[in-house]
């Protein structure tokens, strides 16, 4: 979670992108809307959406029977393109659709993540 919303907004509350993803989890307002997310910009609604959607992405891309019920990269990988470009784009490709930013996007917050987590 800590290296996505780096790459999402570098921990900034009040960034709006160029396509309107709003806060530190970079929120498209409908879908803050379905998350029951009211203020995309206050810290402690905009993260708590952001981490339910993303946990529904993970679960979406669940491997069942993973060593220890854990995730492996690839589920992660999965589920950060689905959280950047869709569950739908994921899903059409048959994996991280070939979306340069998605592409990127999945890259530098798997690079972070080792970078954070020492691995």
């Amino acid at each position: 979670v800590v290296a996505m919303i780096i790459c999402e907004s570098g921990f900034d509350p009040l960034s709006t992108s160029h396509t309107g993803a709003r806060g530190l989890g970079q929120l498209m307002p409908g879908t803050a809307y379905e998350l029951g997310v009211s203020n995309a910009y206050d810290p402690a609604q905009n993260l708590d959406g952001s981490i339910r959607y993303l946990r529904n992405r993970l679960d979406l891309f669940r491997e069942h029977g993973a060593p220890g019920g854990g995730m492996s990269f690839q589920q992660i990988r999965l589920a950060m393109a689905a959280y950047n470009a869709g569950a739908n784009a994921v899903k059409r490709h048959g994996g991280v659709p070939p979306y340069r930013e998605t592409q990127n996007y999945v890259r530098r917050v798997e690079a972070l993540y080792r970078q954070l987590s020492g691995n």
